[in-house]
């Protein structure tokens, strides 16, 4: 993958949210100017067969100077860098919970065992309808509620790092924004945040700030209403 002219750095990924929006944000938060290419699955898997994606899979982003990044966590750590974002060693412990999170929610998004091939994308061993309503009742129950009750505890406001905003602030926008409108996990109750105000008040922080709120006007994002307002004095 090359890059010809134009904004300062180049992202790809798939038409929808999910695993670059933090990116963006990050992005967009720090005024970097980058090119916000969206694919289909058809495009990922055409670039996979011709090697243009290192790993096999969006996103990627290829810098200005032509550097092709990618893995998710590592563009995000790239791109809260490049916007001057808080850094710690407790942001990466909030990264990899908001990940456990993930890889938990990967047979409820798939509707399969190994989600997709990384050899041309097709699914790899379907749930059963019994597995799939075993699955997620599971999570809505139990297995995702457990884990965002202990990253409320961790919020120590205004941020999760404190008075700084990080990348991971960003990641659980990104999914509390995705549960609370039931897109980031489909069949997912918006449910599982009802013993969570911390979380959610941590949310509407960020969904408030300028450049977010310019953001999701831009791309035609609504506002859930547990974000519609925010009280600048809870945390």
């Amino acid at each position: 993958m090359t890059r010809m002219g134009g904004p300062e750095h180049h992202l790809v990924y798939l038409d929808q949210r999910m695993l670059a929006e933090p990116i963006r944000l990050a992005l967009t938060i720090g005024g970097v100017d980058f090119e916000d290419e969206r694919i289909g699955y058809d495009e990922v898997n055409a670039r996979r067969q011709r090697g243009e994606l290192p790993f096999g899979q969006v996103p990627v982003l290829v810098t200005k100077d032509g550097a092709v990044l990618s893995q998710t966590s590592a563009i995000l750590r790239w791109a809260g860098q490049q916007a001057g974002l808080e850094e710690s060693p407790f942001c990466d412990a909030v990264e990899a919970a908001l990940g456990d999170v993930r890889v938990v929610m990967r047979p409820q998004w798939y509707g399969h065992v190994l989600g997709r091939s990384p050899v041309d994308g097709t699914f790899l061993v379907p749930l059963s309808q019994a597995q799939a309503d075993d699955v997620v009742k599971l999570l809505a129950d139990v297995v995702v509620p457990t884990h965002l009750k202990r990253l409320e505890a961790k919020v120590v406001g205004p941020y999760f790092c404190g008075a700084s905003l990080a990348i991971c602030d960003l990641s659980w926008y990104n999914m509390c924004i995705g549960l609370l409108e039931e897109w980031y996990c489909p069949g997912l109750p918006k449910t599982v945040l009802d013993a969570c105000p911390r979380l959610i008040q941590l949310a509407s922080r960020i969904h408030h700030l300028p450049a977010v709120r310019a953001w999701n006007e831009a791309n035609g994002y609504g506002t859930p209403p547990a974000l519609a307002t925010y009280d600048d004095t809870a945390m």
